[in-house]
Order: C-alpha cells, then structure tokens, then sequence
C-alpha cells in the first residue's frame, strides 16, 4: 500500500506505545501501593530492627577478619627483616583468612541461611505442608531470622567487598537478591508481592535461599584448595558436590520460572504488578545466569582438576585482592609484593 506509513516509522510507533504502557502501569502500581513500601510501612521496624543487630555481628566478623589480616602481615614483614624470627605457615588457617578476610562472613551467611532454609522446608514437610511446626510459625522464622540475617550480610559486604575490590558481578548478585527479597519480610508485603498468597511467595523466597549450601561447600573447597599437601578422596567428592550445587541452581531456577512464575503472569497484569512481577522475573533469572556462569568457570580446567588435587605454590605474604571468581576457579592463593624479601631469607 503506497498510503501505509514507512517500516521504520510503524516499529518507532510500537516502541512508543509499548513504553506508554509500562509508564501508565507504574503510575497505577505507584499509586495504589507496592511490596517495598507496605512492608517498610506496615513493618512496624521489626525488620529493621533485626537487620540492624545481625549487621552489627557482620561487622564485627569483618574487622575480626580484617585484625587477622594484619597481624598476618606484620609477622610477615618480620620474619622478612629478622633472621632469627620463623616465617608464618602459608597454608594455616590465619593465613587463609588473612589472604581473604570476608570469609568469616560470607561462610557464616551461607551456613546460617542454608541450615534455616532447608530446616523450614523440612519442617514443614514433617508437618503436613503446613506453615504451624508445633506452634512454631516457620514464615515468622524466616521473616525474623532468615531473611534479616541475609540482607544484613548483602549490604555490608558491598561495603567491606564488592565496592573496594571493584567485583561488579558479585555487587548487582547482592542488590538483586536484597530488592528481590526484602517485601517478604512482612506479612504485608508478602501478601502483594505473591498476589495475596503470601504462603507461595515466602515459599519462593526459601527455596531460592536453599542454593546457599552450594556456596558453603565452594567455600570449604577454596579452603582445601589451600590447605592440603597432597591429594585425597575428599577433595574430589566435595568439588563434584560443589558443580553440582551450582548445577542444581540452574535447574532449580529454571523450574521455578518455567513452572512457578511465568504461568502466573497474566495474574499479576490484570493486578497492576507489572513492575512487581517483572523485578521476580529479573532476579530469578539474573541469579539463575549468574550461577551458570560460576558453574562454567569451575569446569573450565576439565574433569581432572575436579578430581585431583594438585599443590599450589604458595608464599607467606599476602595478595592485594581477590575476586569471586578467583575463588571459584581456585585461584585464591596467598600472593603479594614482598615475596622476594621472605624467599631470601629462607634461602639463607
């Protein structure tokens, strides 16, 4: 048709119509209400209150973390100086937590929040599929406990991490699970975000956090990595149990959307929770990539390295850094400026 408008013109038209849209649904969202602001509102600082205690404990084990280190490097420097002063072992346990002084905090936030995850679930199992375990409310639990322990742990570790090591990844892993999570820790919020089923959101929000055991496991291998001398069974048990956590979180995150979410989508449209449905669907599949892309860098050295253990070279200072990934990939061995100076002085 010579009267129809050009091609470019009618996608540009579509384009505008499309963002005209989501605008006018934020504004009714907006309006009316949303998870964040009824759980901040109707949370009465419980919440709050929570996060503010187990971020104090986080800090404390990130200075205990951080006193280590400095220590460690201070009878380094000695022993680099002082003929007579013996050079601290590399593979102990302080010059482990010296070489990566966040893993106080990041192993207690995997175990705590794994144990209280996978303890709800259970418990609910044994009673029935319902949420009352003899008079315990397990979405309190989770609410009080849980949740406040995780969110305090993600945003001071973009503090005392992510921002001073530059780690992007890990940085956007934190505020997607914070944003993500933080409405389930009210009855108020719940209740929106999971369309009034609030029972299915939390339920949502625990099996997601079940993915931590992977983590605890990846942390125990960083510290075998480390601290063996020579190869064991053991090692290549928990290194198949590590890809395979992490495996297991790709799965897991696809069938919660595949299964879970998506079917629910014209649900949350009729609802006005655009925004609200597509921050759920955001944050399953950016952790889902994430833990993909963890998983590859793992395997990256082929079956043998996850199998057999080979001794790394390691010195008794210390590196300026570390990433993520350097710990996925087991790469986080104790280096830094000054090796020069201790290796001289053994080889005298």
């Amino acid at each position: 048709d010579e009267n129809a408008p050009p091609r470019h013109f009618s996608q540009k038209l579509l384009l505008i119509n499309i963002m005209s849209a989501i605008i006018d649904f934020y504004e009714e969202w907006r309006q009316d209400s949303n998870p964040w602001l009824e759980c901040y509102k109707e949370g009465k600082g419980i919440f709050e209150t929570q996060f503010a205690y187990y971020s104090l404990g986080f800090i404390l084990l990130y200075l205990i973390g951080n006193y280590i280190k400095k220590i460690h490097q201070a009878a380094v420097e000695k022993a680099a100086n002082d003929e007579n002063a013996p050079p601290p072992n590399p593979r102990s346990l302080k010059a482990l937590i010296a070489s990566r002084p966040t893993v106080l905090a990041g192993s207690f936030h995997s175990i705590a929040t794994a144990v209280i995850a996978v303890g709800i679930l259970i418990f609910r199992h044994l009673a029935g599929n319902s949420w009352d375990y003899r008079g315990i409310d397990l979405i309190k639990v989770w609410q009080t406990v849980g949740l406040p322990i995780s969110v305090s742990y993600f945003i001071m570790d973009c503090f005392f991490y992510c921002l001073p090591r530059k780690d992007l990844i890990i940085f956007v892993h934190h505020v997607i699970m914070c944003f993500c999570h933080y409405p389930v820790g009210h009855d108020s919020g719940s209740t929106i975000l999971g369309l009034g089923d609030k029972e299915w959101i939390t339920w949502l929000s625990i099996m997601g956090y079940t993915s931590e055991v992977s983590t605890a496991f990846m942390n125990y291998r960083w510290y075998l990595l480390n601290s063996l001398e020579e190869n064991w069974i053991g090692f290549g048990v928990v290194n198949v149990l590590v890809v395979a956590g992490f495996g297991g979180r790709v799965v897991m995150f696809s069938y919660l959307l595949i299964w879970e979410i998506f079917p629910r989508a014209p649900m949350y449209i009729d609802q006005r929770q655009l925004f609200t449905y597509a921050m759920m669907v955001f944050g399953h599949v950016g952790i889902g990539m994430l833990s993909l892309y963890w998983c590859i860098v793992m395997c990256k050295g082929g079956l043998k390295s996850l199998f057999v253990f080979k001794k790394k070279t390691q010195s008794t200072t210390l590196r300026q850094g570390f990433s993520f990934a350097d710990v996925a990939r087991g790469d986080d061995a104790p280096k830094m400026n000054g090796e020069k100076g201790a290796a001289s002085k053994k080889n005298k």
